[in-house]
């Protein structure tokens, strides 16, 4: 990996791990879920539509690409993205950048049990229950109240990233002749035109206190985390490899939690850090960065962690 590359990689942890910061402050602005998930695509769209437009010889595609790529819209940006937006409002942006980084898990389990691509191993096994008891330390004492808020979102985004981990796989299986411009243009295209109705009918947007901060987190979060972010990150894949680019997702979360710490004054518990060991511990033993002998595995798939292929 050269310095550049390794810059990307940094710099993508930053700008992905400043999301939820981000979307906690427009949701404490008094923006709504679909509001948030709408004014960050179509910012998103905003920025990437100049490379479509340099890269526009390969917009010729086949329907059926097209229509895979609407359903995408919808389950890999669309949905997630207002679930983070409504969760925002009743859990710290650590805790989501943490449960948010068990979109692996579900690769997992869809791989050995769904699909059957893999053979199932005791090793990958426990790395899915380690993760997932990560996410039950995480709660903490909300487990008392699980029909609690703070609770019900932290289980919301679990389905949310399901949604990543499900995405992810239709991509590799459905995707590997598209170009990655034409992948997250789509994406990014027809999740716009999804949300946009629905943050209006909601009146996602009437109690927003339209001040900078506000202003400025959704210019940040769109441009920069949902329109550059996945483009240098697909360019990322292309360069170093699957393996190499998904390093990222284990250094969101504690970015995540140092800047909610820093700039939100949330708490760091110890349910926090016992609940990202666990959910980084169990992610490293399903994608094989830990292993109790050597031999070549499967490279996994590549999950943009902030949602969008």
């Amino acid at each position: 990996m050269t310095a550049r590359q390794f810059a990307t990689l940094v710099g993508l942890a930053f700008v992905w791990g400043c999301s939820f910061v981000l979307i906690k402050v427009m949701a404490d602005g008094g923006m709504g879920g679909p509001a948030i998930a709408s004014i960050r695509t179509a910012l998103g769209l905003a920025t990437i539509i100049p490379i479509v437009l340099m890269n526009r010889s390969q917009l010729s595609q086949k329907r059926s690409t097209w229509l895979s790529l609407a359903g995408l819209g919808l389950f890999n940006f669309a949905v997630p993205w207002t679930i983070f937006g409504v969760a925002a409002q009743h859990v710290p942006s650590g805790a989501a950048a943490i449960v948010n980084s068990t979109a692996p898990l579900w690769v997992t389990l869809i791989t050995l049990f769904a699909m059957r691509e893999e053979a199932v191993s005791g090793l990958k096994l426990a790395g899915v229950g380690l993760g997932f008891a990560g996410v039950v330390v995480l709660m903490g004492e909300d487990l008392g109240n699980i029909g609690g808020a703070a609770t019900l979102s932290m289980l919301a985004i679990m389905v949310a990233t399901l949604s990543y981990g499900s995405s992810a796989l239709y991509i590799r299986k459905t995707m590997a002749g598209v170009p990655p411009v034409v992948v997250a243009g789509g994406q990014i295209g027809f999740a716009t035109l999804f949300l946009a109705p629905v943050a209006i009918v909601t009146g996602s947007y009437s109690g927003v206190d339209w001040n900078w901060e506000v202003i400025g987190s959704a210019v940040a979060l769109g441009a920069i985390g949902s329109g550059f972010g996945p483009i240098a990150y697909m360019g990322l894949i292309q360069q170093v490899g699957a393996l190499r680019a998904s390093v990222v997702t284990y250094l969101i979360p504690p970015v995540g939690v140092i800047l909610g710490w820093l700039v939100l004054d949330e708490q760091v518990g110890w349910n926090m850090v016992g609940g990202l060991a666990l959910i980084l511990a169990g992610v490293s033993l399903t994608q094989g960065l830990i292993r109790m002998r050597a031999r070549p595995e499967p490279a996994p798939v590549a999950i943009s962690p902030a949602g969008g292929e």
